[in-house]
C-alpha cells in the first residue's frame, strides 16, 4: 500500500497518444479580438454608418500584448441618453465580452462618445 504523503507509481503507455496529455493552445488573430470589441460596442451603443466626416461608428482600437489589450472605443449616442451613460455601458459590455469570448484581460479603456444622433423616428401621427 501506497504511503499516503508520496504519489502513486505511475507506468507511462507505451501506445497512448501522447498529444492526449497536452492542455492544448488556442490562438487568435488580433483581427478576431477587434471584431468582437466591434460588435459589443454596437451592441451597447447607436450604431452610425457615414457620420461625421463619413466614419462609421462604433470604431475600435486594439492594442494586444499576449491575453492582456488597450482598447479605444470611439462610439455615438441617442438624443437624450446622456453620454456619460453610454460610455460607462460601452465601457463595462467591452470588458466583459472580450473576457468571456476571447480571454483577453483589458488593462486600459478609453470611450469616447463622438456623435449623438437625434432620436429614432416614431412614425407618421395623424390628427
Amino acid at each position: 500500500m501506497a504511503d499516503p504523503g508520496t504519489a502513486p507509481d505511475v507506468q507511462a503507455d507505451p501506445d497512448a497518444d501522447p498529444a492526449a496529455d497536452v492542455a492544448g493552445r488556442v490562438t487568435m488573430a488580433d483581427r478576431v479580438v477587434v471584431k468582437v470589441a466591434q460588435q459589443a460596442a454596437a451592441g451597447a451603443s447607436t450604431p452610425v454608418r457615414g457620420g461625421l466626416a463619413g466614419t462609421d461608428l462604433p470604431h475600435v482600437d486594439v492594442e494586444l500584448a499576449g491575453a492582456r489589450a488597450r482598447v479605444r472605443a470611439r462610439v455615438a449616442s441617442t438624443w437624450p441618453e446622456p453620454a456619460a451613460d453610454v460610455a460607462a455601458r460601452v465601457r463595462d459590455t467591452l470588458r466583459e465580452e472580450l473576457e468571456r469570448l476571447v480571454g483577453v484581460h483589458v488593462d486600459d479603456l478609453v470611450v469616447t462618445v463622438a456623435d449623438v444622433r437625434p432620436p429614432a423616428a416614431e412614425g407618421r401621427r395623424v390628427r
